[in-house]
């Protein structure tokens, strides 16, 4: 879909931050890798470096498939998708934060600002799907440390 004028400005824009966050997401990834493998120590439970590291490489998917959203012209599920990994990211983000937690954020405010600059979706409810959505990043988070046998 060919889009000029502005509203080829402003889906540019779009798709920029929500590249400029999976690359945030994927270099925390990637640092937090670099911290444990750096350390030489062995996790007191193991299954938790496998999960962040995935639940991080899930929030730099979840960017792309927002970014594939906009091209599509599905800026309400742009939106959902945007908010869902900024929840996940600013959740894991503030566990982490004497870690990796400040790029979790960084990537967090990266994808709200990439929500923040699709046009308010005017339907009843329109709140439904970016709540349900960011819950179900939270929650997936406590799962998944529950299963690995933190909490």
């Amino acid at each position: 879909m060919a889009c000029t004028g502005m509203e080829g400005v402003q889906r540019r824009r779009q798709l920029t931050t929500g590249l400029l966050a999976a690359v945030a997401a994927a270099a925390s990834d990637w640092g937090y890798l670099a911290v444990i493998h750096s350390q030489n120590a062995q996790p007191p439970y193991p299954g938790v470096v496998p999960f962040i590291t995935g639940y991080v490489a899930a929030i730099a998917a979840a960017s792309f498939v927002g970014m594939a959203f906009v091209v599509a012209g599905r800026l309400a599920a742009a939106k959902s998708v945007f908010l869902s990994a900024a929840a996940g990211s600013a959740a894991l983000g503030f566990l982490a934060i004497f870690s990796i937690g400040v790029a979790l954020l960084i990537t967090a405010a990266l994808l709200t600002v990439a929500a923040k600059m699709i046009p308010p979706v005017r339907r009843r409810r329109s709140w439904l799907w970016p709540a349900s959505g960011a819950f179900v990043a939270v929650a997936a988070l406590i799962a998944g440390f529950v299963v690995v046998g933190t909490f």
